[in-house]
């Protein structure tokens, strides 16, 4: 028989039998995994708006998606794939492959529908002149269940991300949605060799995080090439008028001196020490993110 397990009931909230509320990373327990199955159950249905007869072009669409993209098994688009077929195969990962499995199927899923939902819905959903996602985007969704089940991951920009703080997420996004494109190039591919699990580039990570911030101030500057030093920028922008506080520009520019010198990082591929470290990719990330939230603040007209 099936047993009780809400989060925040009555007796995990009272300690007489209490879920899971230690971080989970490498590994998901048995009600994570239930909740991530109906989490795409009930996702499927919105996506979809309650039509979701297999046969639709649509459906076939996202099945052939699965099964060639995600799972790189041979599709033939003269037959039509069978729904329980599919869903079997998404719950059989859910419920019984390692985590990495798992976060790469919801990752590419979630993906695929917020595109498909992007072209279908139109404004109801994603506004490309104004701002963005109507009302909450698939993303944030997913975050939510994320956060309920304490997993140590969250969307941000698109990907899952090993970072679970709330405030680092919206220092992050908060600068990946300024105006200038360089900026987010910058932090985007900061956050993609961060969120790799295979392949995890924490030194390139943290050489993006500091190359949004120098380009951040030499558009704000117009200072570039071998002019473009940090403290050149800085100094600028306070001689235009720009009040930088004394601690936090002392601040960034030890982290600066950091990356120039400690590790090599500055000339990837030439790593003068130890490699870097995940913290030290999300600690400057996050740091690269809020300094330029801070840059853009004090210049605003």
């Amino acid at each position: 028989m099936a047993k009780v397990s809400r989060r925040g009931g009555f007796s995990d909230r009272n300690g007489i039998k209490t879920e899971n509320n230690i971080i989970q990373l490498t590994s998901f327990d048995k009600r994570t995994r239930i909740q991530l199955q109906n989490m795409l159950s009930l996702l499927y249905q919105k996506v979809y708006r309650q039509d979701t007869y297999w046969g639709n072009d649509e459906i076939q669409d996202f099945f052939r998606f699965v099964q060639g993209t995600v799972y790189s098994e041979p599709v033939d688009t003269r037959v039509k794939i069978d729904d329980d077929k599919i869903w079997a195969i998404i719950n059989h990962t859910i419920q019984n492959d390692d985590y990495d499995d798992v976060l790469t199927l919801v990752e590419a899923i979630i993906q695929y529908w917020d595109d498909y939902m992007r072209k279908v819905w139109g404004y109801n959903y994603y506004n490309y002149y104004d701002n963005p996602y109507k009302d909450y985007s698939l993303f944030q969704t997913v975050n939510r269940y994320l956060k309920r089940e304490y997993v140590g991951y969250r969307f941000i920009d698109g990907q899952l991300t090993p970072i679970s703080d709330d405030v680092e997420i919206e220092t992050i996004n908060q600068a990946l949605e300024s105006k200038y494109e360089a900026v987010y190039i910058h932090l985007s591919k900061a956050n993609s060799l961060l969120a790799d699990r295979d392949t995890p580039d924490y030194e390139n990570s943290i050489k993006e995080s500091i190359s949004a911030v120098e380009a951040l101030c030499e558009i704000l500057t117009g200072i570039n090439g071998k002019e473009a030093t940090l403290g050149r920028m800085l100094k600028k922008l306070e001689d235009s008028g720009v009040e930088i506080h004394a601690g936090l520009k002392s601040a960034f520019n030890t982290l600066y001196g950091y990356t120039s010198d400690a590790n090599g990082i500055r000339h990837a591929g030439d790593i003068g020490g130890p490699a870097s470290t995940f913290e030290e990719a999300k600690y400057m990330l996050v740091s690269c993110s809020a300094f330029i939230n801070y840059l853009i603040g004090v210049t605003a007209d």
